[in-house]
């Protein structure tokens, strides 16, 4: 595998060489920048091209948030990691709407620290059951209690989702729809993080056991 190259943004200098070096310390990573504030991050960002900005839970004011919504204007395809200190549903919301792809505590161990990387570097995004329910409730408003997750997808991320349950892969899903391969991943994160799965194959199996998805109701391009 090559390496993954990882941003580090963390104003406390202390806790981010400390994210730093135990980063460095899995051979799948490569920290190619660490920052301590929001110009010095998009700078870096443009320069180095990081797959993952990893923000630390000393990310600045706002919980980091302005930042994070920054990079995401700055760049699309980047994947952002949000670790905080916070577990509470609210600032898990702020932090997906802001462009996140990933919400984690700052007491993860390492080990899970590194599979979820890996997982969000592959799959696009990292979400708990739990904290995908949590997410899923304050995005919808609240859900009525026979609403379904898929509810809230928009038209085309259904169309998406049939195509993958159809077991269609990511380069014939953008063939057929029009779009690039880059757009269709970025779809898949937005439908995970919607339906609370990890990756394509759970994502296959939630809608083929879903009696609510209908793929004749679908429109095709």
């Amino acid at each position: 595998m090559s390496s993954i190259r990882i941003l580090l943004m963390d104003t406390e200098r202390l806790v981010a060489e400390g994210f730093r070096n135990l980063l460095q310390s899995f051979k799948e990573f490569s920290v190619v920048a660490v920052t301590h504030d929001e110009a010095t991050t998009l700078r870096q960002l443009r320069r180095h091209h990081p797959h993952l900005v990893v923000m630390g839970p000393g990310a600045g004011g706002n919980g980091g948030m302005d930042t994070a919504r920054a990079i995401r204007r700055s760049s699309r395809h980047v994947r952002i990691i949000v670790l905080a200190s916070s577990r509470q549903p609210i600032h898990m919301r702020e932090a997906f709407v802001a462009g996140a792809n990933a919400y984690l505590s700052r007491d993860i161990d390492a080990q899970e620290l590194r599979d979820t990387l890996l997982t969000v570097h592959r799959e696009g995004v990292a979400l708990s059951a739990a904290a995908a329910g949590q997410v899923l409730e304050l995005v919808s408003g609240g859900l009525s209690r026979d609403a379904s997750p898929l509810d809230l997808l928009t038209r085309r991320e259904r169309e998406i989702l049939f195509l993958v349950a159809d077991d269609q892969e990511t380069h014939h899903i953008a063939a057929r729809l029009g779009i690039t391969p880059k757009t269709v991943r970025n779809y898949l994160s937005r439908i995970y993080a919607k339906l609370g799965t990890r990756n394509r194959l759970q994502t296959a199996l939630y809608a083929l056991r879903c009696p609510d998805f209908h793929p004749q109701s679908v429109v095709k391009t």
